[in-house]
């Protein structure tokens, strides 16, 4: 306890009181007689290192207090109180799907163990009750074994074989799971209480009012829908085949509606557009997403050409005589790419049409707002072309595909608008020299391989004709 003085000449120990200032004038001429005068006998004795210790005198034992309680032994006040056990620390243990877990069991309903259990939902409707059920094996630790969930539907003529039905497999006393949703569910479940057998024991619980952490993860169910389970009339099925089952009447419905529409826009083009070249078939795959359309007049010809591509390797072209304004043939492509979504895609698919003439999207935008007017556009191939390229929309519009339009850049290296820029040129230039009908799909026919083949390769000389 004594404090080393900082000087260098002097080594010596000083009482760490020797810093406080003193208690009476006294003091002052004598440090120490404040530690070592005869207050020191009373107070203590100094440490050997002039440190003051205060001396220890044994403290009584309190004084026992009590309370009289009428007709009750007296209480002792001053007695300790029992001492609780501590709770031991929770322990960390491994699932069986290797999940590292605190020790403790989680919360369950009154009425519900561990073991087997059935979950299951109830639905009413007009044919009966529709159930939801799955097998549980509820662990301690909260890594509960799911089993397949079933569905079917019980009549109501039948509600005696309910818990039969929904009960198969179940071993005896083990609980059966029922949510309530609402007021209905729990007036139909206890109608169901009502014949259930003896020994079965049926938990119901609501998530506003179950205790916190008694819904475990493994109770959640998939939703059904509960109609078209009625209408099947299955007794106990899995959900997934239920849902397959679902899924191929969809696309049986879907492929359905393609056919149909492929025949209505191929009945459009044989009307509306008779010279057009294609290679679409009714055996195509609908799947397509991007469709890239362009237009070109050949200069002191009067001709020009429109074509749409799309992946993969699907076009249609066609030659237009007496076409002298670019926006003319870009309408007119507009016109079989709007075709050509309808044909290739399903419906509900989002398909997009990338043409680089910003004039004729414009117009089509206009035009679309105000079909009365056609958007103010003039001349009469323009509004022809218009006319046509609106019905067109319609068509697609009918067979349920979201079509957008958007510009690209041109001659800018896009692969779609390329192709069919060459397609546009080589119908305008093969119709001039010429060429028969089933020569001119043959040679657009093999410009599109050649792309497909090379994309850098360009038409060749011998398929222009000229």
């Amino acid at each position: 306890m004594g404090a080393q003085s900082n000087h260098p000449t002097q080594g010596q120990k000083r009482s760490l009181h020797f810093d406080v200032d003193a208690s009476a004038p006294e003091a002052l001429l004598d440090v120490a007689w404040a530690y070592l005068g005869p207050g020191s006998l009373q107070q203590g004795s100094p440490a050997p290192d002039g440190v003051f210790v205060r001396r220890r005198t044994p403290t009584p034992p309190p004084a026992v207090r009590t309370v009289p309680v009428e007709g009750l032994a007296p209480v002792d006040l001053t007695a300790p109180l029992p001492l609780i056990p501590r709770p031991a620390p929770p322990r960390l243990r491994h699932r069986a799907d290797g999940v590292r877990v605190v020790a403790r069991p989680p919360a369950m309903l009154p009425g519900v163990d561990h073991g087997p259990a059935l979950r299951m939902d109830l639905h009413r409707v007009s044919e009966g009750i529709v159930f939801v059920g799955r097998r549980l094996e509820l662990r301690e630790l909260g890594d509960d074994v799911k089993g397949t969930v079933v569905t079917g539907v019980v009549p109501a003529a039948e509600l005696s074989r309910f818990w039969v039905t929904v009960t198969e497999g179940l071993p005896p006393g083990r609980p059966v799971i029922v949510r309530l949703r609402t007021d209905e569910d729990a007036e139909l479940l206890s109608l169901l209480r009502a014949i259930a057998p003896p020994g079965l024991r049926v938990v119901s619980y609501r998530l506003d009012e179950s205790p916190v952490g008694t819904q475990r993860s493994s109770y959640l169910l998939p939703d059904v829908d509960v109609h078209r389970v009625a209408a099947s009339g299955a007794v106990r099925v899995p959900v997934e085949s239920l849902h397959a089952t679902a899924e191929e009447e969809a696309d049986a419905r879907r492929a359905g509606q393609v056919h149909l529409t492929r025949r209505r826009v191929d009945r459009f083009l044989r009307r509306s557009l008779p010279t057009v070249s294609h290679n679409l078939s009714y055996g195509d795959t609908a799947h397509s997403r991007d469709i890239y359309v362009d237009g070109s007049v050949l200069r002191g010809t009067r001709t020009g050409g429109a074509a749409a591509y799309t992946q993969p390797g699907r076009w249609a072209a066609h030659a237009i005589p007496g076409a002298t304004l670019p926006l003319e043939v870009e309408l007119e492509a507009l016109t079989l790419g709007h075709l050509m979504a309808a044909w290739s895609a399903a419906p509900q698919d989002h398909v997009t049409i990338h043409s680089d003439s910003r004039a004729a999207l414009a117009l089509l935008r206009d035009a679309h707002r105000e079909r009365l007017t056609l958007g103010g556009a003039r001349g009469e191939r323009i509004r022809r072309a218009l006319r046509r390229l609106l019905a067109a929309v319609d068509v697609a519009t009918v067979a349920g595909v979201h079509v957008s339009t958007t510009w690209v850049k041109g001659h800018a290296g896009t692969r779609g608008n390329e192709i069919s820029d060459e397609l546009a040129r080589s119908a305008a230039r093969n119709t001039v020299a010429g060429v028969s009908a089933a020569e001119l799909h043959e040679r657009l026919d093999d410009l599109v391989r050649l792309w497909t083949i090379h994309p850098e390769a360009e038409e060749q000389p011998a398929d222009t004709g000229t």
